[in-house]
């Protein structure tokens, strides 16, 4: 959910780049200079950002630092404008930042994929204030918390994690919590929240083990991510299953895949490949095609920040004109002319609209075959989940929030009904009222939101999860 500023692999589609590509600022009459070193926090991700601007020659010049993430010097690209105007571009992540300097400040929006936010930077370092998150663990814990690695099933790498482990019932039933997309941690960790570790807390409480663990090539796991598909972290989390079954205080017979997002998606591949799994919790899983899933979440999010229609439609057809081309390719390397082809036609389109200017041209033609030439994007694309949710042989819990602008409850929640078997198991599937996609209450229900929102995990979910591991695990 980027390399240097955290967004879900979703949030890097195609529309990302071509929707909010610019944002247009009033103009306002002052005549300062910006040069210097100014500071602010991204709220929605919890993410101080640091610009540094400096004279070169006649030259402008700016780099950029997220210290929470030991990232610095990033390079960026500066445009100063009339009227004291300010633009800062980081195109290899997608990010913009347009705003107005004053002598003690800078204040405009920054943008990246969903996100849109109004940010001031200051010329002077000041406290941010943290946001609040009252579900976060606090000790003593009345569990036992153990650091762990294990190694990977077919390749010859190591995960690692954090098991929590009831002090009674043992040996325990056990859950392993699969993230969703992007380079996450075990916590699953954006925008100030840490959903898994509430997760885990709440879950061993009530008497079951739970296994989290980072990313391949993430934090401490090792691997490498950025060549990973979604079957790749399908058997890290198969590797997992593996792992506990083999430990003396978990029981063999008792084992749940959780997944969030993408993790859902695993949690179905998983669901029909595992023999004697107890069962699988999908928590905003997708049973539409991947192509499916990225049309319907690219309008909603255009209209989540007010996208022009004339605009949001031409980049509807690129869009499409891109999945169909994906899906009709027999490799990356067929479909690598092809996109070519498509992206000057319709990049063609988006200049004589307006939309794009014709210096911006070459640029987003790299950045859909950067998004698109993708061996996590292509596969993601092509796969249907009516592969894996007829084969599913264990019990099954999904839920998905009514306010979900990422994976939809309506489209997914009627594949899931008309996808499973009929095999005598559990099988509850629930629309969540009012829940978005991090099962978070929300009032706007945007991607912005999320990091604004003080709850981590509602609880009307987390209920809905003791219910039926309590039926499974009678």
């Amino acid at each position: 959910m980027a390399d240097a500023f955290y967004l879900q692999k979703t949030q890097h589609s195609l529309l990302m780049k071509l929707l909010y590509l610019f944002l247009f600022l009033g103009f306002h009459g002052y005549s300062q200079s910006p040069h210097g070193d100014w500071y602010s926090t991204l709220r929605a991700a919890d993410l101080p950002l640091v610009f540094h601007i400096q004279k070169n020659g006649k030259k402008t010049i700016i780099t950029v630092d997220s210290p929470k993430q030991k990232a610095y010097d990033m390079p960026a690209e500066i445009t100063l404008l009339k009227g004291n105007q300010i633009k800062v571009e980081m195109k290899n992540i997608g990010v913009t930042y347009e705003g107005t300097f004053y002598p003690d400040s800078i204040s405009g929006i920054f943008q990246q994929g969903a996100i849109v936010e109004n940010m001031t930077f200051f010329n002077q370092l000041k406290e941010s204030e943290k946001p609040r998150r009252p579900q976060n663990p606090k000790p003593p814990y009345n569990y036992k918390s153990e650091d762990v690695t294990f190694p990977h099933l077919k390749d010859s790498f190591y995960l690692a994690g954090t098991i929590t482990i009831p002090k009674r019932q043992l040996p325990s039933p056990a859950i392993v919590l699969v993230s969703g997309s992007g380079p996450q941690n075990r916590d699953e960790e954006m925008m100030g929240h840490r959903p898994f570790w509430v997760l885990a807390d709440y879950l061993t409480n009530l008497g079951y083990a739970v296994l989290r663990y980072d990313d391949r090539g993430t934090y401490n796991s090792q691997g490498r991510f950025s060549s990973a598909t979604t079957l790749d972290f399908a058997s890290d989390a198969e590797s997992a299953v593996n792992y506990l079954r083999n430990r003396n205080d978990i029981d063999p017979n008792k084992i749940v895949i959780m997944g969030h997002s993408e993790g859902g998606l695993i949690a179905n591949i998983l669901g029909a490949r595992i023999d004697k799994l107890s069962g699988i919790v999908s928590l905003a899983g997708t049973s539409i095609r991947g192509d499916s899933i990225l049309d319907i979440q690219t309008r909603l999010l255009a209209q989540s920040i007010g996208e022009k229609e004339s605009q949001m439609e031409l980049t509807h057809e690129y869009n499409e004109a891109v999945w169909n081309a994906v899906i009709s390719a027999s490799s990356m390397k067929d479909l690598e002319n092809n996109l070519e082809l498509i992206s000057k036609k319709y990049v063609k389109r988006l200049m004589k609209k307006g939309f794009i200017k014709r210096s911006e041209k070459a640029d987003v033609i790299k950045s859909v075959e950067q998004t698109i030439l993708n061996p996590w994007m292509y596969e993601f694309i092509k796969y249907s989940p009516s592969k894996d949710i007829p084969n599913i042989m264990c019990h099954v819990l999904v839920l998905i929030g009514s306010k979900d602008i990422q994976v939809t409850s309506k489209e997914n929640i009627a594949g899931y009904k008309n996808l499973l078997p009929q095999n005598g198991k559990l099988q509850t599937i629930k629309e969540l009222k009012g829940l978005n996609h991090l099962f978070q209450k929300c009032t706007t229900c945007t991607v912005s939101e999320y990091g604004q929102l003080e709850e981590t995990f509602s609880m009307d979910a987390m209920e809905e999860i003791r219910d039926f591991l309590q039926e499974i695990w009678k």
